[in-house]
């Protein structure tokens, strides 16, 4: 009798214990992030930059989705810092630490070419950064035009939107006649 109510005791404590959320078990809690950017090159290329705050706990740091590869955590001095990551690179889990953490990666096949307009069906629910190098003049955010101008970049919170692009387009400019003016 003994022996069911305590292997009903241990059940119990491990059905508590393990969290169901996404399906996979983590050992940290979520990271609380300052800032997240996403560098895009006029090749497609995609650099992202998590800051995250500092913990005296271990943290889980899920990554944007896509393939990241070249991941490293460093301290604000550029230190390298202990990380592990799951099977997939999805979720890195940052070591304490008494300084903000930044993770870097490389998102590779985040962005789809298809007839020279690049597209990227992003969702990533913090607040996210996006710079643009200079050869970008306008971008489309849901299928709306943004034009940079000087501006570097475009802020999205809560960000879920379809990114699209196309650099080097040909421009086709006429002369027009309109009430005996040309423009």
């Amino acid at each position: 009798m003994n022996s069911r109510i305590f292997g009903f005791l241990v059940v119990l404590a491990l059905i508590s214990i393990i969290p169901v959320a996404n399906a996979q078990i983590s050992i940290g809690e979520k990271a609380a992030q300052e800032s997240v950017e996403v560098v895009i090159n006029s090749e497609g290329n995609v650099h992202v930059k998590h800051v995250v705050f500092s913990s005296g706990l271990p943290k889980d740091l899920e990554l944007i989705y896509g393939t990241a590869s070249n991941i490293s955590v460093t301290n604000e001095q550029n230190e390298k810092l202990l990380f592990t990551t799951n099977q997939d690179n999805r979720v890195v889990l940052i070591q304490p630490s008494n300084e903000k953490s930044i993770v870097e990666y490389d998102l590779e096949y985040a962005l789809v070419q298809t007839n020279n307009v690049w597209t990227w069906n992003f969702k990533y629910l913090e607040t996210t950064s996006f710079f643009f190098t200079e050869e970008f003049n306008t971008i489309f955010v849901n299928g709306r035009p943004v034009n940079l101008d000087e501006k570097k970049g475009i802020a999205c919170h809560g960000c879920q939107l379809i990114l699209e692009y196309s650099i080097n387009e040909p421009r086709i400019f006429e002369n027009v006649t309109w009430e005996v003016k040309n423009s």
